[in-house]
């Protein structure tokens, strides 16, 4: 009887005990950031069971578990978080240290894979690195921040959309959603949420062709669980031009130092003139300023001569206006306002956004107003069906802004040529009585220009009115058929629209008005489907896609413009040409099909290897032979596996890959065209292309091997990245020149052959990391050696793009057996001991056709800090680049039209420059040149010593400063300028107020900041010019040849987002 009761005793223990283990308890707390900040959208799961749920808004969850069970907190970003359920408070605070060595990147095709198993260079860029600076430019807030990439932004100042050079290469892909996008300027910075760059073949094979320059791979934003998240973010900016030539002072406009006087005469001029007879005249036809000094001597200016207006018959001082250039520019202003909602569940995700960008620019009456929208949708039909689509809208206004001068003739007008004495207040007024008039007027009688309107008329009589709308977007499903794998369907549109009127010269203008219209519309359209499965077999794990792509691409380009003046004034429309109208209309015509495979396999989290093979089938290329094969082998080797654990070594991998990507012909290179041209009286004409086209050219091929180690030390508080790229680029085609009795100037034939070599370093870590207290690094450094092997068969040189005599005739070179980009032109011709060869005018000898240097640089990189204390965050960004070479017009030009500093000053006999040329007999002569050892004492003019070209005898000479300019204008060597460069390109200084102090408002969070960008040029070997921004001649290869540059500016604005 003892023994049953014990019995029973026993199992009732157990059973209360089992009860007791088994008890369900409620737990709920709070989950915040490192900043103390509420995290919603958590996603909490209790570990072996199904039950889970996701913090609210606030941050806040609950949820009922097992007494003693442990809770996982996990968010993408975050190290996941495991605590025990001991109690029914438990509050977490989730950490971004990189622990979790498993980040997840997007690759090509959208596919998403774990950093570690890939074999090939991927470099992700911190989102907040690009919104938070409020720039407007996706590349410009990608300066610096990826190593490879080297800057090729335009001036700040204006409206163009800066280029990426990568591994040596423009044309990189974007790719937005599994979009790609014609142009990332329709992309709106405030709808991203991850940015990765592949930059080799064996990372874009898959792309096929259009991947070859590697790829921008940007996702843009998801609703997440919980809540309604609605985010408002504001900013206003002011913008300011800051670097201008050094002009100088102390002489005005004219072609001499003396003034002419007004004559007048009765039998032509107004009989209210009688009374100027005899009064000081500018030289208004000047459009230099080799004139008078300055020194208050009372003149007519060139708004004086105009009956019925205040400033007729007034005389004023002869001055300076020392400040006239930058006050033509004005204080730009960019007002950026977004509205962003998402919500998430268990089935779906919705993310939408709406921007409003308004920007004023620095040069008057340049405006643009862009609106952007982005839909981003997901949603599950049943536990197998996923529909999932991307909508990116954008409509943009610009007014004002010349996209086919870049505001040349302005620029040209005040960077170049110009009269020192010049307010420019004065020539706003541009319209006086009726009439246009302006400072490079014809004579006192009659206002016309004879080369130089006022700049103001330029920019508001000639108003260039752009309109574009672009729309990139795309439907799909996916389904699962079985478990691991998965079928993807998508459909993709792309549509740009640019309606552009252009008031090429207005009436009044310096020459014939003229008026045009364009309109191009570009449409590509899409179909991409695939398998994708994946398994994992004990310690394999294995991923394989295939698929196919169809590309139908359409574009139409019209241009009508008037041909001979317009027979009406003031009123600009093609039906007011005076001659018959141009009309020029274009099509273009393209298709595409691809088949591509790609599979990995990883083996126990350390042996990984991928393969991708892709057919692409183009109609730009021959009928009969028109496939092209791409592909990439790539692999990891994950070592750290294999080392202890220790406090220092993190994480090691080394990876290896091989890839090949040939490239189609450009679009009707191989097919002969017709191009219509001017009417022959009422008959159309048309001619074909000047350079015939050849059935047999290739694309040209291109293979890659890069190699690659991955270091993480002390927890990850340190990353290395380095990789090494070897690139030949093969059978490339050239324009080969043909003798003239072919009847055409050349042809395109394959041949040439390039080698591109490079290292690509990123390094980053947290220096200091405490409860209030965060510092993090970024350095990106990278090398590129870029050499030209062969051309064509016989052609050992080619000219890519030349400048003419105003542009010091410099050419930019492709030379069998040197780095591609060499720089020819002039320079100063030297004898054995290096003594300039003087003529006997005293003159320098040119040496002509001579290699000067190269447009790339020998290495480029940025650096990125990021502070955190307590509430508050500082960020900076620079970038930097040694080495290259361009020529600068504007420095050729400022010193021979005599508004350069150089042109004033003393000269080696303490004499001012510009003084007469005086020999000792006291004779002067103000364009003289003399030997130096028959110059007087007080002579002006500058010292020009050398060796005589025919004697060989060293020689010196007194040489006129206006002549000397002249002729040292015309060698090309001392215009060539250092591209080096280091630049502060962002700052940010923001402060966060969190629930705790918004308990009364419906806030959860603000933050409020101060930011600038392109704040302050650092070191530039011309202090001029910013190199990393050049208003380039052509931008068709690369920015060699800088023009007119439009100063750069800064801009320093504030933001507030606020979130719901």
């Amino acid at each position: 009887m003892k023994q049953k009761k014990y019995i029973f005793s026993f199992v009732l223990f157990l059973f209360a005990s089992t009860i007791l283990l088994a008890q369900k308890i409620t737990v709920k707390g709070i989950v915040t950031d490192e900043q103390g900040l509420p995290m919603p959208g958590v996603n909490i799961q209790e570990e072996g069971e199904t039950n889970g749920t996701t913090s609210g808004i606030d941050g806040d969850y609950q949820i009922s578990v097992n007494k003693g069970s442990v809770l996982a907190f996990s968010y993408i970003g975050y190290v996941t978080s495991k605590s025990t359920a001991s109690g029914t408070i438990l509050n977490i605070k989730m950490n971004t240290g990189a622990k979790e060595l498993d980040g997840v990147v997007v690759t090509a095709l959208g596919l998403k894979r774990d950093q570690k198993s890939l074999g090939y260079s991927t470099q992700k860029v911190k989102v907040a690195d690009v919104v938070t600076v409020r720039e407007t430019d996706i590349n410009n807030a990608l300066a610096g921040k990826v190593a490879g990439v080297q800057f090729q932004g335009s001036p700040s100042g204006d409206f163009r959309t800066s280029e990426l050079r990568l591994r040596g290469n423009t044309g990189v892909l974007y790719v937005v959603d599994n979009i790609k996008v014609v142009s990332i300027s329709d992309i709106n910075p405030e709808s991203i949420e991850s940015i990765n760059t592949l930059k080799g073949l064996s990372a874009t094979a898959l792309y096929g062709p259009e991947g070859r320059n590697g790829a921008i791979v940007i996702t843009t934003k998801r609703g997440k669980k919980g809540a309604v998240s609605v985010v408002f973010n504001l900013s206003s900016s002011l913008e300011n031009a800051y670097l201008f030539p050094k002009f100088q002072n102390e002489y005005g406009g004219g072609y001499s130092q003396s003034f002419s006087k007004y004559t007048y005469n009765p039998a032509s001029d107004p009989a209210s003139f009688a009374a100027f007879d005899g009064q000081n005249i500018v030289d208004y036809t000047a459009d230099e300023s080799w004139g008078p000094k300055m020194q208050g001597q009372m003149v007519r200016a060139w708004n004086s001569w105009e009956e019925g207006t205040p400033e007729f018959g007034k005389l004023v001082p002869f001055s300076p206006n020392p400040n006239n250039i930058r006050n033509f520019y004005n204080t730009g202003a960019t007002t950026r306002s977004s509205l962003s909602i998402s919500k998430g569940g268990e089935d779906f995700s919705l993310n939408f956004g709406i921007t409003k960008t308004n920007r004023e620019g620095i040069v008057p009456n340049t405006t643009r107003t862009q609106y952007d929208v982005n839909l981003t949708a997901e949603a599950n039909l049943g536990k197998k069906f996923k529909v999932f689509s991307t909508v990116l809208f954008q409509d943009r206004q610009t007014t004002g802004y010349n996209r086919n001068n870049l505001i040349l003739p302005t620029n040209a007008s005040l960077r170049q040529w110009f009269q020192r004495q010049l307010n420019m207040d004065d020539l706003r007024n541009y319209r006086m009585n009726g009439k246009i008039v302006t400072w490079n007027r014809t004579s006192p009688t009659n206002g016309k220009s004879i080369g130089w309107n006022s700049p103001f008329f330029d920019q508001y009589e000639q108003p260039n009115q752009e309109d574009n709308k672009s729309f990139n977007g795309k439907i799909g499903g996916s389904y699962e058929i079985i478990k691991g794998l998965l079928a993807n369907l998508e459909l993709r549109k792309t549509y740009i629209g640019s309606d552009y009127y252009d008031i090429t010269n207005a009436w009044g203008g310096a020459v014939i008005p003229a008026y045009a219209e364009k309109l191009q519309i570009t449409n590509k359209d899409e179909v991409s489907g695939n398998l994708n499965y994946k398994k994992k077999i004990n310690k394999f794990d294995i991923n394989g896609t295939l698929g196919f792509e169809y590309q139908f691409y359409n574009s139409t380009y019209m241009q009508n413009s008037t041909v001979g003046g317009l027979v009406s004034e003031g009123f600009y429309s093609i039906d007011t040409s005076v001659s018959t109208p141009l009309i020029d209309n274009k099509k273009y015509k393209s298709r595409n099909r691809a088949g591509f495979l790609t599979a990995s396999a990883g083996y126990d989290d350390f042996l990984y290897i991928d393969a991708s093979y892709r057919n692409d089938f183009a109609s730009t290329a021959d009928s009969n032979d028109n496939k092209l094969s791409t592909y990439g082998v790539s692999g990891s080797f994950v070592f750290s596996k294999f080392i202890p654990e220790n406090k220092i070594f993190t994480f090691g991998k080394i990876r290896a890959g091989f890839a090949m990507a040939p490239q189609f012909p450009v679009m009707y290179q191989t097919s002969p065209i017709y191009v219509t041209g001017t009417t022959y009286g009422t008959y159309p004409t048309s001619s074909t292309q000047s350079i015939p086209s050849n059935p047999r050219l290739k694309g040209g091929n291109r293979e890659e091997k890069e190699y690659g180690i991955d270091l993480k030390f002390f927890n990850n508080r340190i990353s290395l990245d380095l990789s090494y790229f070897d690139r030949l680029d093969n059978q490339l085609p050239s324009l080969v020149t043909l003798d003239a009795s072919t009847g055409t100037t050349g042809t395109y034939q394959n041949g040439g052959k390039q080698t591109y070599k490079g290292f690509e370093l990123a390094l980053s870590g947290t220096a200091v990391k405490t409860t209030n207290f965060e510092w993090n690094i970024g350095v990106n450094f990278a090398t590129l050696d870029r050499q030209v092997v062969a051309i064509a068969p016989g052609i050992n040189r080619n000219i890519i793009q030349s400048g003419n005599s105003n542009m010091g005739n410099v050419q930019l070179v492709e030379q069998v057996g040197q780095e591609w980009g060499a720089i020819y032109g002039s320079r100063i011709e030297r004898d054995a001991n290096g003594k300039a060869k003087l003529t006997a005018s005293g003159a320098y000898v040119r040496e002509l056709g001579v290699y000067l240097g190269n447009v790339l640089p020998n290495y480029t990189g940025g650096l990125t800090t990021s502070v955190r204390f307590k509430k508050f965050d500082l960020s900076l960004g620079f970038d930097f680049q040694e080495g290259g070479k361009y020529y600068s017009v504007s420095n050729s030009l400022i010193n021979r039209t005599g508004v350069g500093i150089e042109t004033v000053g003393n000269n080696d006999l303490g004499n001012p420059k510009r003084d007469p040329v005086v020999n000792l007999a006291g004779v002067s002569s103000p364009t003289a040149t003399i030997l130096n050892s028959t110059a007087a004492p007080n002579s002006g003019g500058l010292l020009v010593e050398g060796v005589d070209s025919v004697t060989g005898n060293d020689v010196a000479y007194r040489v006129n400063t206006k002549t000397y300019w002249a002729n040292i204008r015309a060698i090309t060597e001392p215009f060539l300028e250092d591209a080096s460069y280091v630049k502060l390109r962002t700052l940010r200084l923001g402060y966060t107020l969190d629930k705790d102090v918004l308990k009364k408002t419906p806030f959860q969070k603000i933050n409020v900041a101060v930011y600038a960008n392109n704040l302050w040029l650092i070191y530039a070997a011309n202090r001029n010019i910013d190199p990393s921004e050049l208003q380039s001649y052509n931008t068709a290869t690369t920015p060699f040849i800088e023009t007119a540059q439009l100063p750069n500016s800064r801009s320093i604005g504030l933001n507030a987002v606020l979130t719901l």
